[in-house]
């Protein structure tokens, strides 16, 4: 059999041969940012589970029977360095290989907003890579059961194997499914299961998220893994339960134009939610401060169209200048775009020909030139009238 790695001076982290050590704390983390239908959201983590960390909640997490082949291991992770696994020791009859990893009740949820329940998942040989039943087949899965509000646990999503399939952490696969209470037992995207790609594969889906609607007030949720020959593994790693919260503003562009009349910015946003206030700052430096604020412009407030938004500088200095937006809310939070540079220094342009209106060419230093109306064309190619 061959060895996990281990960290020798974290009994936390083990080895495939010792896996009866087992911990009771695990790690956290995250935040990122999507857009969903209506206003843009973004995520905010309320409980991670890293293996390398523990969150407040999530400290207590970890495999609940335990089973002698779960444990958390070093060989592979999404996030340096520990990651969940467990692993098959039979010949395709043993059914013993079988532990959840348990989730403790997260309870005070706001039952007016979205939530989503992000994990990684993986399948790796690193107990046995020259097993015949090396790898994941469809009697090997990974059930997440799900209680929410206090209810019995269930079946929400269900991984599957399928003919020896292995995968790594580190495909870019993604599987996202919204909680409907039930469990279908049937492939997706009809039912609740979700079938790797037969065989070694980098395409197989290693992110999951599960969606649930408004109303959540509590969740607990387990991983029920299983796997009955050697050389099968499920690996988890970074779970994470997210609160989905109305992005303030979802800004489109923010640029900047030199015109006739002053410096043009002009920016557009795709989405407001309770937004206040714009402010305009201008600095030569490209470093802000509170004397930096130029002016302001009141936002849309609350608003899921196009919004245009325009300021005319017209008092800057002659040299490159910087501008970046404030974006406030009505609660005082706020959020910096920018900054943009608009290059105003003045160049002195040379003369490098003289025309009268027919076109030709005149000597402008000769002493019978006559009063009158000609052009002067420049070195940058531009042309201007001027009476001499």
């Amino acid at each position: 059999m061959v060895g996990l790695l281990a960290d020798a001076n974290n009994p936390k982290r083990t080895t495939i041969e010792n896996v009866n050590t087992k911990t009771n704390h695990m790690n956290k983390l995250l935040l990122a940012f999507v857009f969903l239908a209506g206003f843009a959201r973004t995520q905010t983590t309320i409980e991670f589970d890293n293996m390398e960390t523990s969150s407040t909640t999530y400290l207590t997490a970890g495999w609940w029977t335990p089973a002698a082949t779960a444990g958390w291991y070093t060989n592979a992770s999404v996030s340096p360095t520990t990651a969940a696994a467990i692993y098959g020791l039979g010949n395709g009859s043993s059914a013993l290989e079988q532990d959840w990893y348990s989730m403790p009740l997260v309870s005070g949820l706001d039952p007016n907003k979205t939530y989503k329940l992000r994990f990684r998942v993986a399948s790796y040989t690193f107990s046995s890579s020259t097993a015949t039943t090396r790898g994941l087949d469809v009697a090997d899965y990974m059930s997440v059961q799900v209680s929410s509000n206090g209810g019995a646990y269930v079946t929400e999503m269900r991984i599957t194997g399928n003919t020896n399939a292995t995968w790594p952490f580190t495909n870019i696969g993604t599987v996202a499914h919204d909680a409907n209470g039930s469990f279908t037992n049937s492939a997706a995207p009809a039912g609740d299961i979700y079938m790797a790609n037969a065989g070694a594969s980098t395409a197989t889906a290693s992110m999951y998220t599960i969606t649930f609607p408004q109303g959540l007030t509590s969740i607990a949720v387990d991983f029920y893994c299983r796997v009955n020959s050697a050389g099968e593994e499920w690996w988890l790693d970074n779970i994470e339960l997210l609160r989905m919260d109305p992005l303030p503003v979802e800004m489109m562009s923010f640029e900047g134009i030199k015109t006739d009349h002053g410096n043009l910015l002009q920016w557009k946003t795709a989405s407001e939610w309770n937004s206040a206030y714009y402010l305009i700052e201008r600095s030569t430096t490209g470093y802000f401060t509170e004397n930096s604020v130029i002016g302001s412009i009141t936002a849309a407030g609350y608003s899921n169209t196009i919004m245009e938004y325009a300021y005319l500088d017209s008092e800057f200095a002659p040299v490159i200048n910087y501008y970046q937006i404030t974006q406030v809310d009505n609660d005082g939070a706020f959020k910096v775009y920018g900054p943009i540079m608009i290059d105003n220094r003045v160049v002195k342009k040379q003369v490098v020909q003289l025309l009268n209106l027919m076109g030709q060419p005149v000597q402008e230093n000769t002493t019978n030139l006559m009063r009158g109306l000609y052009i002067e064309v420049y070195d940058d190619g531009t042309m201007k009238k001027v009476y001499k």
